[in-house]
């Protein structure tokens, strides 16, 4: 899917002031063994953060510790790695309880390696597996590093909590019927997330929300093979494996985007200029960047404007691939 250009806006000196500093605090990194979060892991230790890894594979979290530690900048920082099933709230109280409450909680856990297809030809177990990965991997550490942060005294500095999301969260394309709900979900969270911890004061605690698009991961481009013809022809992504890694950006590069917003303060974090115009046109009451709100409620007129074309173009090319679909099977 190609979305118009629009020229960036310069970028001013005050933005340069760091809101996400990590150099020697804790963080936690949720699905930190491979993908996004090793990214995420690799660009922090760099920038002096310790950080603790959480995923389920010992032998993933294992190479990245290892990878990790490579990036370091000191020798006093602490680069840890613990299996755990993040879907089971018990097994995190236990793992986190053993460190003293993390400054930053990342949550990457995710996929959709072998969930896509429509709705009437995929399994219900699908449909479980997808949320569990998705949602329930993110919520139930958060849950549980709330209520870590509410039993000792509050740090001079926010504590931050970073959840990811997609662009799919903005648009519904069918073949992501198990996906799209659970990106859907996460923002939802964070919308909702975002308002309740001003309950224990102003600035206490920070909530952030990526929506990265594609970007080449083992898990997407694993997702990839399975995906129905006409979500690949939706998306524009390219059928070949070779060509997907050639044509969307990295985990690395998606990373450094969302750190540098973070370091921005931005509360939302869309990580490419298409999923910014598609979150400005379906903001609804989610918070601005307060330095570009004029620039972002423009962006929105923009999209307003675009994007029924491009609603009825998949919408069209919805209902010519079902004929063709129909054409093949009955000549079978």
């Amino acid at each position: 899917m190609k979305l118009p250009q629009l020229p960036q806006l310069p970028s001013l000196g005050f933005l340069k002031r760091d809101e996400f500093d990590v150099n020697g605090k804790l963080v936690v990194i949720a699905g930190g063994s491979k993908g996004l979060g090793k990214a995420m892991a690799l660009e922090l230790a760099a920038k002096g953060a310790n950080l603790l890894l959480l995923a389920r594979s010992i032998t993933t979290l294992r190479l990245a510790r290892q990878e990790i530690q490579g990036a370091c900048v000191s020798s006093k920082q602490i680069i840890d790695a613990i299996s755990v099933d993040l879907t089971q709230p018990e097994e995190i109280t236990r793992v986190l309880s053993h460190y003293h409450p993390p400054d930053i909680l990342i949550c990457t856990a995710g996929s959709n390696p072998h969930q896509a297809g429509f709705l009437a030809e995929i399994s219900p177990e699908a449909i479980t597996s997808c949320m569990e990965l998705n949602y329930y991997t993110t919520v139930f550490i958060v849950q549980c590093c709330l209520r870590l942060w509410l039993r000792v005294p509050h740090p001079p500095s926010p504590r931050h909590i970073v959840l990811t999301s997609s662009t799919a969260a903005f648009l519904g394309l069918p073949g992501y019927d198990a996906y799209t709900p659970a990106k859907v979900a996460i923002r939802a969270l964070a919308d909702t997330l975002r308002q309740e911890v001003l309950l224990y004061g102003r600035d206490v605690i920070r909530v952030h929300c990526s929506f990265p698009g594609p970007f080449s991961s083992s898990s997407y481009l694993e997702g990839h093979d399975n995906k129905p013809e006409l979500l690949e022809m939706l998306e524009g992504t390219p059928r070949s494996r070779d060509e997907v890694k050639r044509t969307v950006p990295s985990p690395r590069t998606v990373a450094q985007r969302i750190i540098s917003g973070l370091e921005k303060g931005k509360t939302y974090i869309p990580v490419d200029f298409q999923t910014e115009l598609l979150l400005n046109n379906m903001r609804g009451p989610s918070p601005r960047f307060r330095w570009w709100a004029l620039w972002e409620f423009l962006l929105g007129i923009v999209a307003a404007m675009a994007w029924w074309w491009f609603r009825r173009d998949f919408d069209r090319k919805t209902l010519r691939y079902g004929e063709s679909r129909r054409r093949r099977d009955s000549r079978v």
